[in-house]
């Protein structure tokens, strides 16, 4: 089992207010079995916003995103996010067919996500790949085998 976790850097100045660059964030692989083997999932957690001083926590993004390939339905690519007390989904397949899928099941989701107390915003389902993320912040990152 490989477990991949990416920290924050090494020194965090806590008296300035904070920004992206020091916002956690983690990073982890979860390993899914199907029929064609073994897939990976890769995931991104990470909060940013309403951290300055005068600051609101209902101001504060909490986003989770992951991509996953597995046939027959090919890669989907997700971000959803946490904005106050709404849930916001945003999907992506790179197959037109699988796409056209996911958004005969987005009220399902919007029902899901209302059972799991969670209050549903804007679900988008789209076609291709999502736009390109930022690239990784400098930190430190440590594999080990379990």
């Amino acid at each position: 089992t490989l477990l991949q976790v990416a920290s924050l850097p090494d020194r965090v100045d806590m008296a300035g207010p904070r920004s992206d660059t020091t916002a956690p964030s983690w990073n982890f692989e979860i390993p899914f079995a199907t029929p064609q083997g073994t897939a990976m999932a890769q995931f991104e957690i990470s909060r940013d916003g309403g951290g300055g001083e005068g600051g609101e926590a209902g101001k504060r993004v909490w986003r989770a995103r992951f991509s996953i390939d597995v046939e027959p339905s090919g890669p989907i690519h997700a971000q959803i996010s946490l904005v106050g007390d709404k849930t916001s989904v945003r999907m992506w397949a790179e197959r037109p067919a699988t796409a056209a899928q996911l958004r005969a099941g987005a009220s399902q989701l919007s029902q899901q996500l209302s059972r799991a107390e969670l209050q549903p915003g804007d679900i988008s389902i789209r076609d291709g790949n999502p736009p390109q993320a930022r690239p990784a912040r400098a930190g430190h990152f440590l594999d080990r085998a379990l």
